[in-house]
C-alpha cells in the first residue's frame, strides 16, 4: 500500500502544538538514506476527547474568582465528562488495525500500536528516512503526519514515529541532580588547603585563614542544613502543620532501590521521624529502569519528607514501554489513579524552542486533567539559567507548561536559632584559592557554573494568572508564559544535607551524606510546602492562580551586586579544593531581575504567612 499524502481529501494533518525534537531532527540532522520498510516501531496515538471543555473546567476549578473554584472531580468523572467516548475509541482502534498495525494497549489516554515502517506509512501518510544528529542515529517521519478525516477530530497527537536509536535516550530526564561536590583539577590546590570547620549556622565562623573577599573576611559555609533548620527558616515549624493526610508524589524516571532505606537511615541519625509502614509506596511500571545507587529521586523523597514529615510519599516510576517516555508514563499513572495530592518532578522532557517532546499535547491534557482532579504539579525550572541554544533563550519543559508550578532556586543563609538571615538568587560565581593560598584566582566574582532556570516561553502565551504581575519587559512580544512561579533553596553549597547509597572511587558501595542542591531540590521542598496547605484546607489543585493572588505573601528574593562593600561571599571546601562563592549573580545567567516578579525566582520563596493564608479557605464539595 502506498503512502497516503496530506493533500488527499480523505486525509487530515494532525495538529502540531510547537517546534518539537522531531522537527529539529529534520531541520538539523544529516540525512543518511531511506528507512528499511521492514523496520519495527512502536507508536502512540493520543485521544483528544473534549479538549475545549476540559481546558475550560480546569481553569474554572483553579481560579479563586470563578464560582466553580475547587469543585474537583474524581478521575472516573473526569474521564466520563472530558475523555473520548467509547465509540470514538473503537473507531480509532479499528482504523489502526485496518492498516495492519497491532494494537498493544488501549486506554482513555490513547492507543499503543506496533508494526513495520511500511504499515506506519500506510497509517500515518508519511515517508521515513534515517538521520544522525549530535552523534545519535534517528529514524524520522519525513512528511506531515495525517490521519483519515473520519477520525481526525479524535486524534490529539501521534508519537514514536521519529525516534533515536533503541536503548539510547534522546531526551534528558533530570533537571539537575546533585551538583554539590566538585573534584579539583589541580593537585596543588588540595595541598594544605584550609579545612572548612563546618559551622552549624551561617555567620558563625569567618574564614580568617583565607584571603579577604570584597574587603573583609568571607564566611565559612555550613556543610549542609538539617531538615529542621530549613523548616524553621521558612516558618514552617510555627504553623504546626506536618502534612498529615496529604500525599506527595515523586516522579521518577528510574527506580532507586535504596531510596527508602536511605531516607529512613538519614532521618534516624538526625532526629527526624522515619517513614512509617504504609507512609511510603513505590509504583514502578513494568520495564522501568533501576539503579542500585541513590541520587536524584532519593534526594526528592528526602526533601519532601523534610518539609512535610507526616505526609505520605508515592514514588512513581515510569518506563518507555507504553507511552515511549518515562516522565509522561509516570504522570499518566498519577493522574489516572489520583495517587497524590501534590507532585514534584525534578525532571525534564525537553526544552523550547527547538526540543519540545513530541507528546507535548498529551502532557498538557494530563496537566489539565490533574487540575480538574485537584492535583498540584510542581516542576524544577532547571539549573542552566536562561539557557541559550543557537543564541536563543530557552526554557525547560514541563516546567514551562502554563498548567504547572515552576520552582526556581535560591541561596539561603540560615543563622543562629535557625533564623532566616538572607536569601538571594541562586546564580553563583566561583573563584578558586590560588596554589600559594594568598589570593583568589581569578579575582572574584570569578566564573559561573550553575544558576536557577528561568525565562519566557516562545510556545505558550501568557496565562491569565500572570497578567499584571509579570513585568511587560520580561514577558516578550507577544507576551509568553514566564518561569519560574516560585522558588526555594537550591544552592548546593548551602544545601539540604541528605543521605545516599553511592559508589566510592574504588567501586565500593556505601552510605554517604552530602549536600543536595539544584532546582531538583527546590521542587520537592516546595511540594512539601504545598502538602502543608493541603493538610490545612484540602486539595489545592493547580496552584498558580491562588499563588499569584497571594503574591505579597511570598518573601521577595534579592540580588547580590558584585564588587560592592556589602557583597555577600562565603567559602567552601569540596574534596580539598577551597573556593570562594559569590551568589546572586543573575545577569551572567541570562536572567531578568527586578523587585516583585522576576525570571530568576518568580514570586519569591515561601513564608509562614503564605501557608497560613490558606487556612479556612472554603472548600466546595463535589463538581458541577
Amino acid at each position: 500500500m502506498s503512502a497516503a499524502r496530506a493533500d488527499q481529501p480523505d486525509r487530515v494533518p494532525v495538529e502540531r502544538l510547537t517546534d518539537t525534537r522531531s522537527d529539529r531532527v529534520l531541520r538539523e540532522g544529516t540525512h543518511t538514506g531511506p528507512t528499511d520498510p521492514a523496520t519495527r516501531l512502536t507508536a502512540q496515538v493520543f485521544f483528544r476527547g473534549d479538549a475545549n471543555g476540559l481546558a475550560d473546567y480546569a481553569r474554572a476549578v483553579s481560579d479563586p474568582a470563578d464560582p466553580r473554584y475547587g469543585r474537583f472531580l474524581t478521575p472516573e468523572r473526569t474521564r466520563a465528562r472530558f475523555g473520548p467516548a467509547r465509540q470514538r475509541i473503537d473507531a480509532v482502534t479499528a482504523w489502526l488495525r485496518d492498516t495492519g498495525l497491532a494494537v498493544d494497549a488501549v486506554s482513555s489516554l490513547g492507543v499503543v500500536v506496533s508494526g513495520t515502517v511500511a504499515q506506519a506509512t500506510a497509517a500515518f501518510g508519511t515517508r521515513f528516512a534515517n538521520y544522525t544528529l549530535g552523534g545519535t542515529p534517528y529514524r524520522a517521519a519525513v512528511d506531515p503526519i495525517t490521519v483519515p478525516a473520519d477520525v481526525a477530530a479524535d486524534v490529539l497527537a501521534v508519537t514514536g514515529l521519529t525516534a533515536g536509536k533503541p536503548g539510547k535516550p534522546d531526551i534528558p530526564v533530570s533537571s539537575g541532580a546533585l551538583p554539590a561536590n566538585r573534584t579539583p583539577d589541580e593537585a596543588a590546590r588540595r595541598t594544605a588547603a584550609p579545612t572548612n570547620p563546618c559551622p552549624a549556622h551561617f555567620g558563625d565562623t569567618p574564614a580568617t585563614d583565607l584571603p579577604p573577599a570584597y574587603g573583609r573576611p568571607a564566611q565559612w559555609a555550613p556543610c549542609g542544613y538539617t531538615p529542621k533548620q530549613v523548616r524553621d527558616a521558612y516558618g514552617i515549624t510555627g504553623t504546626g502543620l506536618t502534612g498529615r493526610g496529604a500525599t506527595i508524589g515523586i516522579i521518577g524516571s528510574s527506580y532507586e532501590v535504596n531510596a527508602l532505606a536511605d531516607a529512613n537511615r538519614f532521618a534516624a541519625e538526625h532526629g527526624e521521624p522515619t517513614l512509617a509502614p504504609g507512609q511510603f509506596t513505590a509504583h514502578v511500571a513494568p520495564g522501568a529502569s533501576t539503579a542500585d545507587v541513590s541520587g536524584e529521586f532519593a534526594m526528592d523523597i528526602q526533601a519532601a519528607h523534610a518539609m512535610a514529615p507526616e505526609a505520605n510519599i508515592a514514588y512513581v516510576v515510569g518506563s518507555r514501554t507504553q507511552w515511549g517516555d518515562p516522565v509522561l508514563d509516570a504522570i499518566a499513572t498519577i493522574v489516572d489513579r489520583r495517587l497524590a495530592d501534590v507532585v514534584s518532578g525534578s525532571v525534564l522532557s525537553g526544552f523550547t524552542p527547538g526540543w519540545a517532546p513530541d507528546a507535548i499535547a498529551a502532557y498538557e491534557r494530563l496537566f489539565q486533567e490533574a487540575a480538574v482532579e485537584g492535583i498540584t504539579f510542581a516542576f524544577a525550572s532547571g539549573d542552566s539559567g536562561g539557557g541559550l541554544v543557537d543564541g536563543v533563550r530557552t526554557v525547560e519543559y514541563p516546567s514551562s507548561s502554563p498548567w504547572v508550578t515552576a520552582v526556581g532556586g535560591t541561596t539561603l543563609a540560615i543563622g543562629p536559632r535557625n533564623s532566616h538571615l538572607w536569601e538571594v538568587v541562586w546564580a553563583t560565581e566561583y573563584t578558586d584559592l590560588a596554589a600559594d593560598g594568598t589570593r583568589w584566582d581569578p579575582e572574584p566574582p570569578g566564573h559561573q557554573e550553575k544558576a536557577t532556570g528561568g525565562g519566557v516561553s516562545t510556545v505558550f502565551g501568557q496565562p491569565f494568572y500572570q497578567r499584571g504581575v509579570v513585568p511587560a519587559t520580561f514577558a516578550g512580544s507577544p507576551r509568553g508564559r514566564a518561569i519560574p512561579d516560585v522558588s526555594a533553596l537550591a544552592d548546593p553549597d548551602l544545601g539540604l544535607l541528605i543521605g545516599l547509597t553511592q559508589y566510592d572511587l574504588d567501586g565500593n558501595q556505601g552510605y554517604v551524606e552530602e549536600n543536595g542542591g539544584g532546582t531538583s531540590l527546590a521542587s520537592p521542598l516546595f511540594a512539601g510546602v504545598a502538602a502543608l496547605i493541603v493538610q490545612a484546607r484540602g486539595p489545592l489543585g493547580f496552584a498558580n492562580p491562588a499563588l499569584y493572588a497571594r503574591q505579597h505573601q511570598f518573601r521577595r528574593v534579592h540580588d547580590n551586586p558584585a564588587g560592592t562593600p556589602d557583597t555577600i561571599a562565603f567559602a567552601v571546601n569540596r574534596h580539598g579544593s577551597v573556593r570562594l562563592v559569590t551568589p546572586g549573580q543573575y545577569e551572567n545567567a541570562n536572567l531578568d531581575f527586578a523587585p516583585g516578579y522576576n525570571t530568576a525566582t518568580g514570586l519569591g520563596s515561601p513564608t509562614r504567612e503564605l501557608i497560613d493564608s490558606f487556612r479556612g479557605t472554603p472548600q466546595p464539595q463535589g463538581g458541577s
